[in-house]
């Protein structure tokens, strides 16, 4: 008997062990219980946490990297003219129209506040610190892929006058010319903040190419012309491959030869220089006896054509009379013919 209650009681003990053992083990969490609990227990830190992150990706977002998309956007976008006039001009300012075409491969369509951008010009791909003049642009709202810019009629001051001279002359003997465009504005995408920008763009477009295919058509010769009046008379032709027009008012050329020096002067009133082939009438006195005497075998006299000076309602522009005085053109005459006509 006691035996036997012996045995039942140590087989209680063992199981009493068993059972604790299993439950020790039961209660023992795995890692997930572990992180759910935690979530459980510390969601509000987590909705903190989370809050505070994705406001401060949003504020490096705005802050940070719009203000760099969007000065990317205006460095990559492309500024050309389409038609640039300089017209009325004086000692100190110039009248401007210009239709310009922005390009950008951005899908962004800012809106730029109304600025003003220096032009400078640029020479063997060096800018030059000093401005040529200063243009107001409007305000520019940004359209894709292309967005046309129009200003009419603005009076440019000449600020500085050497600059506008070199201007000048490249524009008359290059075939093409830079100048870049800076300034500073403001731009506006939606409901963003308003970012500050830099404008810089380098233009390169058309010049006048050295006036290459300059002739004089229609000539007549007025030998009863009373001495000091116009006895050559005839329509200059004057090719003008780019967008630029130009306008210089009363234009008086020296005429010389190789062989006899200077021959006389022609001139060109109401110059006014537009895209294409230009025809302007134009009326010169000419020593008859030393043109004669340069004539060569064939009855031909090469003229040589050389700009003095150009008068705008009484005014000489010295930065037109510049280029025109840096630049010489050499026509053929055949005189004999042309006298022989009379």
């Amino acid at each position: 008997m006691q035996s036997a209650r012996g045995d039942e009681s140590s087989s209680e003990r063992k199981g009493g062990e068993i059972d604790q053992v299993e439950e020790r083990y039961e209660k023992k969490p795995t890692f997930g219980g572990k992180v759910k609990n935690h979530y459980k227990r510390f969601w509000w830190a987590h909705l903190i946490a989370f809050c505070a992150g994705f406001l401060i990706v949003s504020l490096c977002l705005v802050y940070v990297a719009m203000p760099k998309i969007a000065q990317k956007g205006i460095d990559d976008a492309t500024l050309s003219y389409t038609s640039l006039k300089f017209m009325k001009p004086s000692l100190d300012s110039l009248t401007l129209s210009v239709d310009a075409l922005q390009h950008s491969d951005s899908q962004f369509t800012p809106t730029l506040d109304a600025f003003n951008v220096s032009m400078h010009l640029v020479t063997d791909g060096i800018t030059s610190e000093k401005v040529i003049t200063q243009i107001g642009m409007p305000q520019i709202h940004a359209h894709h892929p292309d967005t046309n810019i129009v200003i009419t009629d603005q009076k440019a001051t000449i600020v500085d006058m050497d600059q506008v001279t070199a201007f000048a002359k490249q524009v008359l003997v290059q075939e093409s010319i830079e100048v870049r465009m800076e300034g500073k504005t403001k731009l506006h995408l939606g409901a963003l903040p308003v970012n500050s920008v830099n404008y810089n763009s380098s233009i390169t477009f058309k010049a006048l190419n050295g006036m290459k295919g300059f002739n004089i058509t229609e000539p007549k010769v007025n030998l009863m012309a009373a001495p000091g009046e116009p006895n050559l008379t005839g329509m200059a032709l004057i090719p003008n491959p780019s967008v630029l027009t130009v306008e210089l008012g009363t234009v008086m050329m020296h005429i010389s030869t190789k062989e006899k020096g200077l021959i006389g002067n022609s001139t060109i009133d109401n110059f006014v220089l537009n895209p294409g082939q230009n025809l302007l009438p134009m009326h010169a006195i000419v020593d008859t006896s030393l043109a004669l005497g340069s004539v060569d075998k064939q009855g031909m006299v090469n003229m040589i054509i050389v700009g003095q000076t150009a008068v705008y309602n009484g005014v000489h522009l010295p930065y037109y009379e510049a280029a025109l005085q840096s630049h010489t053109l050499t026509l053929a005459v055949n005189l004999q013919s042309l006298l022989g006509s009379i």
